[in-house]
C-alpha cells in the first residue's frame, strides 16, 4: 500500500475546507469518499494501480486529478485545484 497525503485548494482562495474528495478506481467505481479537512488535506493508502480523484466543495467548485502507483512507492502526494 501507498499513502497518498493529498491536498484540496481553490484557485485564488486557498485552502478548500470541507471539500468532498472521491476515489475511483481503473475501471470507475467508486472505492470512497472523504473530506478534507481544514489545511485542505486528506489521506488515503491505496494499492499499486491507476486512481482517479473528483473534488467538490460547497460553492460549486470542482476539479479532478489522476495518480498512478507502482509497488515501490512508500509516499506520493496528489495536489488538486477546483475552480
Amino acid at each position: 500500500m501507498t499513502k497518498v497525503l493529498g491536498f484540496v485548494r481553490v484557485r485564488s482562495f486557498g485552502a478548500a475546507r470541507a471539500a468532498t474528495i472521491e476515489v475511483h478506481n481503473s475501471i470507475g467505481d467508486v472505492v470512497d469518499q472523504v473530506r478534507t479537512n481544514d489545511e485542505g488535506g486528506f489521506t488515503y493508502y491505496l494499492s499499486p494501480g491507476t486512481w482517479a480523484f473528483r473534488a467538490w466543495d460547497a460553492w460549486g467548485h470542482r476539479g479532478s486529478g489522476e495518480i498512478t502507483l507502482t509497488e515501490d512507492e512508500g509516499t506520493a502526494n496528489l495536489d488538486l485545484e477546483i475552480s
